[in-house]
């Protein structure tokens, strides 16, 4: 059974096995959100949403979240945010609350796969809407903790679409609880935007009136260039064979192990971070579904499909088009070479950097400090 089949019949499993309530509701949330890394520990995300209700005709509520996330190790984040929503009453006015919310989120990566858990505390409370006047003297409105848990599991189905199943518990004050299932699609519209398309499910429990819904999601998010690094102009990822440059191209057979390697990489390369990936063959071969990263628990560098002649090399950049995203480190780094099926085909020990010199195969074939040459074909190694 595929992955995708399994998240589709757990799904609908799910939504049989639980009561009918009393009230179902249909809505639909419209959203878009802004975000940017500003050293590898620490991140930043801006996210603004609208939300309809009653068949998705009455304007239920609209809020804005910001976060701030610091990553404590490969698996955990730690994240503070603060919401500021107002919801329309039904005379038509707007009542503002604001929240403060602590998540720990936890990541593991499983194959093509990728398990998140969330633990998450909020607490929220009346604020003074936007556009109206201050709330009447003596009114003030009860704080509402909730704790929620999260664990979700997401397949890679292509280079570029994923897919998302997640169950939710939520428990409010006054011992109330409630689920929420989400079944998701996303992709990467550009290297700066992504979209994804939700359908989410949420139940009421232990409740004399319990309710439902259906709820149709839509999200973008767009990610701004790290921080850390000024503009620059970055080369887009080419092929190197025989004097020649080009874009890659082309469908043949995929490289096996025996014949992709990393050949050289350099952590202040101008004018951006490089990594060159040769085909150490005799026969032509696609790098289709190979990629490198220096965390496991992350995609990492998905290497364009195409194909490359013997000895030929694919020279990225950091943040080039058709390069990767992240950054290699100055002080020392592992990266993994991975093969179309995620097993780990090559690891390179990155060394601290030395000033105007390159890591890479040296003339003995080890790996070494080496004049930076990118995209120059290393016939002799």
């Amino acid at each position: 059974m595929s992955p995708v089949r399994g998240i589709v019949l757990l799904t609908c499993a799910a939504f049989a096995a639980v009561a009918s309530g009393q009230y179902t509701d249909t809505e639909c949330w419209v959203g878009t959100g802004v975000g940017q890394s500003l050293n590898k520990t620490w991140s930043w995300s801006l996210q603004w949403e609208n939300r309809w209700t009653q068949g998705a005709s009455w304007h239920e509520q609209g809020l804005v979240d910001v976060a701030l996330e610091y990553r404590m190790n490969k698996h955990w984040d730690l994240n503070v945010q603060y919401r500021f929503a107002e919801r329309q009453q039904f005379d038509g006015g707007y009542a503002a609350r604001r929240r403060i919310a602590l998540r720990a989120v936890g990541r593991w990566k499983t194959g093509r796969g990728k398990w998140t858990t969330r633990i998450m505390t909020s607490e929220n409370w009346a604020a003074r809407p936007w556009f109206s006047g201050a709330l009447p003297e003596g009114q003030v409105a009860p704080s509402m903790p909730t704790v929620r848990s999260r664990v979700a599991y997401g397949h890679r189905v292509t280079n570029r679409l994923d897919a998302e199943l997640s169950w939710e518990v939520f428990h409010r004050q006054g011992g109330r609880w409630s689920e929420r299932w989400q079944v998701s699609l996303g992709t990467k519209l550009s290297k700066q935007w992504d979209l994804e398309l939700a359908y989410l499910w949420g139940n009421q429990w232990l409740d004399p009136d319990p309710w439902r819904s259906h709820v149709l999601r839509i999200q973008t998010s767009y990610s701004l260039r790290n921080a850390e690094r000024p503009f620059k102009r970055i080369p887009s990822t080419l092929v190197y064979s025989a004097g020649k440059r080009s874009a890659i191209k082309g469908a043949c057979p995929v490289c096996t192990s025996d014949q992709v390697r990393i050949t050289e990489i350099h952590a202040k390369g101008i004018p951006a971070d490089y990594i060159e990936v040769q085909n150490n063959s005799n026969a032509i071969c696609s790098l289709k579904g190979w990629r490198i990263t220096d965390d496991l628990t992350a995609d990492g560098w998905v290497l364009p499909e195409g194909c490359l002649a013997p000895g030929a090399v694919l020279l990225g950049y950091e943040k080039g088009r058709g390069g990767f995203l992240f950054g290699l480190s100055t002080s020392g780094e592992v990266l993994f070479l991975l093969d179309p099926e995620g097993n780990v085909k090559r690891q390179i020990q990155v060394l601290p950097s030395t000033e105007n010199r390159a890591q890479g195969i040296g003339k003995m074939g080890d790996w070494s400090f080496v004049e930076p040459s990118p995209g120059e074909v290393q016939t002799s190694n």
